[in-house]
């Protein structure tokens, strides 16, 4: 199977966030790879977003590309109508040939990064022609050259699960936020992104073997995964809400498969836009040290006496530069997720 033949399901998962999701269909529909169904997974959204994107994709409502470096990626806009459905049942709707190449889905619920993301896995595998599927933040932009680059990466080396590109920032497109994703040491319960705040003008050819050597899993801002990986893995763990799903599915496949780093491939991200990590909400906060610790009582029990005191001196740091919001919600993190054991 040649780079082009391979047939790809692209998901997006909205929660609020319908401007997002417009922008990054405008740049993932001029991809030069066009065999791929694109599904946006709408987690009960209370903004009308389901309704906003269909207006757009029938041409009823217009759409203005915003100014910037990116613009280009989005501009003219896309011709309308664009073919679609609304899927309000997904777990009865049966994928086939005359399938529009896009398709804005009902979830039924907030079910979170992982759960909305199944929700699209589940419908890619129902189609007998799906290859890989390619799990992108909605509130991404992405180059035409995006996708055939992950797919050569990908198609390879039949060990490479899940593929990741160059993450950038959106609104800093030389400084890059993730090379293909991250490291991470069990035994300090801490990960880091590779090369991120690095620019992508001063990249070296040292910085993207280093990242091969040391990438344990890949962002979640563009995941794309084979089907032989989500056949024999499985889908996300929806038990953590948002956070570590990446780190979980890479431990998961660790004995069968490795990530990729498609470097040539580029998302560029604009970073937590619809959970407040650009500001650190304490909901970020909270759900992240909390879904840390499902992760270790998951796979590593023993170690979480280290997870509890990484968090007890995030708490100490976060009281001696006065961010009592933030102290306050890494204990309650831990105080919930000790009373739940």
């Amino acid at each position: 199977m040649t780079t082009q033949d391979a047939k790809v399901w692209v998901v997006l998962v909205n929660w609020n966030g319908w401007q997002d999701s417009i922008e990054c269909l405008e740049s993932l529909f001029r991809q030069h790879h066009g065999r791929f169904t694109a599904v946006v997974c709408d987690n009960d959204s209370s903004d009308g977003s389901v309704e906003q994107i269909r207006r757009w994709a029938a041409g009823e409502q217009a759409w203005t590309p915003p100014v910037g470096p990116l613009a280009g990626l989005t501009t003219p806009p896309l011709p309308k109508p664009l073919p679609h459905a609304v899927i309000d049942d997904p777990a009865s709707y049966v994928p086939g040939e005359d399938s529009p190449p896009l398709l804005i889905v009902r979830t039924g619920g907030n079910l979170g990064f992982a759960g909305g993301n199944n929700v699209g896995i589940r419908l890619a595998l129902r189609d007998p022609g799906c290859d890989f599927v390619w799990l992108l933040n909605n509130d991404t932009v992405v180059p035409p050259d995006c996708l055939t680059q992950m797919l050569a990466t990908a198609q390879a080396d039949p060990k490479v699960g899940i593929t990741g590109p160059t993450v950038a920032f959106y609104r800093d497109p030389d400084v890059i936020q993730a090379l293909g994703g991250g490291s991470f040491s069990r035994y300090t319960a801490s990960g880091r992104l590779l090369c991120g705040g690095k620019r992508r003008s001063a990249l070296s050819a040292q910085d993207e073997r280093q990242a091969r050597e040391r990438l344990h899993w890949v962002s979640g801002a563009s995941m794309l995964a084979s089907r032989a990986f989500l056949e024999k893995v499985g889908e996300m763990e929806e038990r953590y809400f948002l956070y570590f799903e990446e780190i979980d599915w890479a431990l998961r496949s660790e004995r069968e498969f490795r990530p990729g780093l498609a470097t040539g491939a580029v998302v560029y991200h604009k970073a937590g836009s619809s959970t407040g990590e650009q500001t650190e909400s304490t909901f970020s906060v909270y759900t992240m040290c909390r879904a840390r610790v499902k992760l270790y009582r998951k796979f590593m029990p023993f170690l979480l006496p280290a997870v509890y005191l990484r968090a007890a001196k995030e708490v100490a740091q976060a009281l001696l530069r006065g961010q009592k919001a933030r102290a306050d919600a890494i204990w309650r993190a831990s105080r919930d997720e000790i009373m739940q054991s």
